[in-house]
């Protein structure tokens, strides 16, 4: 059983798995492969100590969450749009796989198609996606034992010169869309009608109860699209999988096909905490004009996030007694919209992604584990137009 407990997040088509020193992504490529790439968490900023101070540690894992986790997201999004097009592109009507060029200028439309067709599944991973782990940290590195990736298709580089600009802008929209839907909004309605006759507490719980509603609403909303649906199902692959290591069995499908989609260190956690510490923090800076509750609405968001996640790390650690588990069941019954039963294909590359973090982080992988057919992701230009590849594969990958 590993000593330290690994969390993840769903991708399109894909499972990225947050290990001690290390992220590890796994996708499904076009052409049936699985591509997979690790990226280094314990370099830079991240890796000093005053990021891991209690309240601090909190920020730091949600700004790495939705910074990094966006990053992959908009990636994987892209590895499908692109691979997909250069097998049109060659006659094929699918991928052909790595080295299957489509040439410099044609990544540059897809990707720009693949971020407005892939909003919505980002926006809603954007919300679910907090899940337990280490903070992220957004620099790379190169192996020196590496070996050297095939030459990489345009497919796997990413979206090449606008890539910043992309993630940049697809994160700054979700998060201005979700303030508004789900600070400022509740806020707005709860003045409009338990406001007129009450500006205390019945006033923050009245926002409280409409912000859960609207959250739950959407989640149901988004669940109904097939590709979100696919995401929520790699979602439950994920979580099946660290299931499995957590209980010492071999990393196989059949050994994770046991366990339940839904795990108890679920970001969804997270954020039934975070609308719980807002009903009360919302409450302390009582009522006033409309320009100062939504100025408290958006200043306070970091500060109920820090609170949150602390109660979050203070209820996993007494998780064995009864009555923490039943405070803490609202987010196992949300995870029954956003996870959903995988099928085998999905929980192989579950699979390979946390073999990939476990190697990684140098840990041990469980005994009888099945060792799946996988090869690198190749060259990902990232946010530089140097088309040079900041992540490697590990020595002695397969």
């Amino acid at each position: 059983m590993a000593k330290y407990h690994y969390g993840g997040q769903a991708l399109i088509e894909g499972v990225l798995m947050r290990g001690r020193n290390a992220l590890a992504v796994a996708l499904r490529h076009p052409d049936g492969s699985i591509v997979w790439a690790s990226e280094r968490l314990d370099l830079g900023l991240r890796a000093r100590k005053a990021m891991k101070f209690p309240f601090v540690r909190g920020l730091v894992l949600l700004y790495d969450t939705l910074v990094t986790g966006t990053r992959w997201l908009v990636r994987s999004a892209t590895l499908q749009a692109l691979a997909l097009e250069e097998g049109d592109d060659a006659g094929t009507g699918a991928a052909t796989g790595a080295g299957a060029g489509a040439g410099t200028g044609a990544a540059t439309g897809p990707g720009a198609a693949t971020i407005l067709s892939s909003l919505p599944t980002v926006a809603t991973r954007l919300a679910v996606a907090l899940f337990a782990g280490p903070a992220l940290c957004a620099a790379s590195y190169t192996d020196p034992d590496a070996t050297p990736p095939a030459e990489a298709s345009d497919a796997e580089k990413g979206l090449g010169k606008g890539y910043t600009v992309a993630v940049g802008g697809m994160l700054f929209v979700s998060l201005l869309i979700g303030i508004v839907v789900f600070f400022l909004v509740p806020l707005i309605l709860a003045r409009a009608t338990i406001g007129r006759i009450d500006q205390g507490f019945g006033l923050q719980l009245a926002e409280g109860v409409i912000r859960v509603a609207l959250f739950i609403g959407y989640l149901l909303l988004m669940a109904r699209s097939a590709d979100v649906s696919r995401t929520f199902q790699y979602h439950g692959a994920e979580h099946m999988s660290i299931h499995a290591l957590e209980a010492g069995d071999p990393l196989t499908v059949d050994a994770a096909r046991g366990y339940p989609t839904a795990h108890p260190r679920c970001g969804t956690e997270f954020l039934v905490v975070v609308l719980i510490v807002s009903i009360l923090a919302f409450a302390v800076v009582g009522s006033g004009p409309l320009y100062y509750l939504v100025a408290t609405r958006v200043v306070l968001i970091p500060v109920i996030a820090a609170i949150s996640y602390e109660i979050l790390q203070l209820g996993a650690r007494h998780r064995g007694h009864a009555f923490v588990r039943w405070l803490w069941s609202p987010g196992i019954w949300v995870q029954a919209i956003t996870t959903k039963r995988p099928t085998d294909d999905m929980i192989e590359v579950a699979l390979v992604s946390l073999r990939q973090a476990l190697t990684a982080d140098g840990a041990e992988i469980p005994a009888g584990s099945t060792e799946l057919a996988c090869r690198p992701l190749g060259g990902i230009s990232g946010d530089d137009s140097s088309g040079t590849d900041p992540i490697a594969a590990p020595a002695g990958a397969k």
